[in-house]
């Protein structure tokens, strides 16, 4: 009959499973458990949760803990993103008007876009922050901006 044989962290958590073929070390690392095929095959192919050791030897799955998304690092990281993608628009129209050139932005298109890039600054303090939906919402003309 073939020994199988799992490594078991300080903490419980499984650490190893020393291959079947192997040279069974002596002594076994601690934290060492034999284990029927069948549970030593289990741990392989059952990774929805993390294979634990009790104290009173017992090994079960426990469930990975629920990830619930943090929607306000979500919003920063898509308001960050927004900003830094529109502010080439308002330094390439203040370049233009330090050279005295035309400026490609009109003055009411610039005007628009500072508001919203201050509504950018200012959404994470807004009342609907992080709700998606509430996002501040870019002029129309912006999108043909874009690189």
């Amino acid at each position: 009959m073939k020994c199988y044989y799992i490594v078991f962290n300080e903490d419980g958590a499984l650490h190893t499973r020393l291959p079947i073929n192997a040279d069974v070390p002596d002594p076994l690392p601690t934290g060492t458990v034999s284990v029927d095929g069948d549970l030593w095959l289990r741990t392989i192919n059952e990774v929805d949760g993390t294979w634990m050791l009790s104290n009173d030897g017992k090994i079960t799955k426990e469930p990975f803990p629920e990830l619930k998304p943090d929607f306000s690092e979500i919003e920063r990281r898509w308001r960050d993103a927004e900003f830094t993608s529109i502010k080439w628009l308002r330094e390439r129209h203040r370049d233009e008007q330090d050279l005295a050139l035309n400026t490609t932005l009109t003055p009411e298109q610039f005007a628009q876009l500072l508001a919203y890039m201050q509504q950018l600054r200012d959404w994470p303090q807004s009342p609907a922050f992080p709700t998606h939906e509430q996002r501040p919402v870019p002029p129309g003309w912006l999108a043909s901006q874009r690189l």
